[in-house]
């Protein structure tokens, strides 16, 4: 299964990242010698995925600016990102990207092992999933022994059985789980405004199958306060450095 095309989701404001010194989007925060989106961008056009679409909202100008004499890559406007959130970009940015895409959080620096593991994924939808990172912020993943997923969440108290691991925040979804997704949006958006796109995904794990790309000991790291933002600087950025993963 060939995959052409990749959409990165970049409204957020980002406000707990607030007092970290940074004015700019978390997507366009530099760690290492370039920022988090300009790496992703570089490891996605090396292996042949070279039309990106990028939904924006908060300095939405600032992506207009980098995308700008940039081939392939395309920004998409979010003007409700912070009444609607994620779905709302998730459900824009799929109108204007074609299946199998992957899908990004924008402020995620991670080992592009990972990025391997889901692109040779052989289930149409995939999620990567990594090992424990006892980052405080982790986001669960519970399936079966054949690594199907079934559950996401933060609290592990929503599940009785220990999770399978961590959602690193990428995604690989095919077209079938494409077409569902956008037909259901637009009334899940009505019924529960700013709830995580992935909790949609979840509700349509019955229907359409979805397997774990697993990395157990994958170097990554999300970005969402200045503590996080100092372990992806100061811990994150030299094991990549250390395994030549720049």
């Amino acid at each position: 299964m060939k995959i052409c095309t990749a959409l990165i989701l970049a409204a957020g404001r980002g406000t707990r990242l607030a007092g970290s010194g940074e004015e700019s989007p978390k997507g366009l925060v530099q760690v290492g010698v370039e920022s988090l989106v300009s790496r992703c961008i570089r490891q996605l056009q090396s292996r042949g995925i070279d039309e990106i679409v990028i939904v924006t909202g908060h300095q939405s100008e600032r992506y207009d600016e980098f995308a700008a004499g940039r081939g392939g890559i395309r920004c998409v406007f979010n003007e409700n990102f912070a009444r609607l959130g994620s779905l709302e970009s998730l459900r824009l940015g799929l109108l204007a990207a074609k299946a199998p895409v992957l899908v990004f959080d924008s402020d995620v620096i991670y080992e592009t092992r990972g990025l391997d593991a889901l692109i040779n994924e052989p289930c149409e939808n995939a999620a990567l999933v990594s090992g424990p990172t006892g980052s405080g912020d982790e986001y669960y993943v519970w399936g079966d022994v054949e690594r199907r997923l079934a559950f996401f969440s933060k609290q592990l108290s929503d599940h009785a059985a220990a999770p399978l691991g961590e959602h690193v925040g990428i995604v690989k979804i095919g077209e079938s789980l494409r077409a569902d997704l956008l037909k259901q949006a637009a009334g899940r958006l009505d019924e529960k405004p700013l709830e995580p796109y992935e909790s949609l995904v979840v509700s349509l794990l019955p229907v359409h199958r979805m397997t774990a790309a697993y990395v157990r000991d994958l170097a990554w790291s999300e970005i969402d306060t200045a503590e996080m933002l100092d372990t992806a600087r100061n811990v994150i950025w030299p094991k990549l450095m250390a395994l030549g993963d720049l």
